[in-house]
């Protein structure tokens, strides 16, 4: 077991903002089963500190404070970014959730799977790839299996892929695959790289497009000036833009110099906040619903 200092930290809110897809939740236990550095874990929230168990002799409390962004100084990031009455509010609400420093080719597959998807389906499509290809891990009572190397996806027939659940995906994914197996596409040199570098060079590859690239760079490549604008990002964007519907150019030009070089982590609070928000109202919608089955709710009427 590791015990890792965790101070000014949420893994509920962490692992549960959309940013990775690979964590289950026991709620017996409070626990979260997953992957970190290729170990499969469990790891539970004790106040300041986190409970870490494995059978992977390998995995260090190193690899857990890098894997959750324990490192990083998130006071100072969210004082900068505390510059009006929304993100204060989201900052409030969902204090000690850090971005991820994940896998650089596991986030980018993942984000391809997710073009025109839910969440719900992003999961099982990763599941299904991690089960049929990847190396079966169990321990304690959790059985999974780690994510395919690319050099193995590359080598997967479309059609196999297409079997899956990945549709049109499918060929998207086997030409990334291929990319980095053959060294086209070298990720772990692009953390190196400035942002507009490791954009550029996601923006190649099939099926990759800007709100993808984005996402890879965030939460893959730690380019924290990343802002990924999808749905719910264009919802939060109503309450600066209030007269018109900006393009994505117009809200990346407003979120550098809003937020600054953390723009990213403005992206995951903003994102949380609206994503939640529409949860809680459409579950109040429905239990009003439940109590009054013969009247339309204020919503539907």
């Amino acid at each position: 077991m590791l015990s890792v200092h965790a101070p000014d930290f949420s893994l509920r809110h962490t692992l549960e903002c959309g940013q990775a897809f690979r964590w289950k939740f026991t709620p017996a236990t409070g626990a979260y089963y997953g992957f970190i550095a290729g170990a499969a874990v469990r790891v539970r929230q004790q106040h300041d500190h986190l409970a870490v168990e494995t059978i992977d002799p390998n995995l260090t409390a190193g690899d857990v404070r890098r894997y959750f962004a324990l490192d990083v100084d998130l006071g100072a990031i969210l004082s900068s970014l505390d510059a009006d009455a929304q993100i204060h509010e989201a900052i409030a609400k969902f204090r000690g959730l850090r971005v991820l420093r994940q896998d650089p080719w596991e986030c980018l597959a993942s984000f391809i799977c997710s073009a025109f998807n839910n969440i719900a389906r992003i999961e099982g499509m990763i599941e299904r790839l991690s089960v049929h290809f990847g190396v079966p891990l169990a321990f304690n009572g959790f059985r999974g299996s780690s994510f395919p190397s690319a050099e193995v996806l590359a080598r997967v027939p479309e059609r196999r892929l297409r079997e899956l659940g990945l549709g049109f995906r499918a060929p998207y994914l086997k030409r990334t695959a291929r990319l980095i197996a053959e060294g086209k596409l070298p990720l772990e040199t692009l953390r190196r790289t400035d942002y507009v570098v490791t954009k550029s060079a996601l923006l190649r590859c099939d099926g990759v497009g800007d709100k993808v690239a984005d996402c890879v760079a965030l939460f893959g490549l730690e380019k924290y000036e990343a802002f990924p604008v999808d749905l719910w990002i264009e919802r939060a964007m109503r309450y600066y833009f209030r007269d018109a519907k900006p393009t994505p150019a117009r809200v990346h030009d407003f979120a550098w110099k809003h937020f600054g070089r953390y723009a990213g982590y403005a992206q995951q609070y903003l994102y949380h906040y609206v994503r939640t928000a529409r949860e809680r109202s459409e579950s109040r919608a429905q239990s009003r619903d439940a109590a009054s089955p013969g009247e339309p709710s204020a919503a539907n009427a």
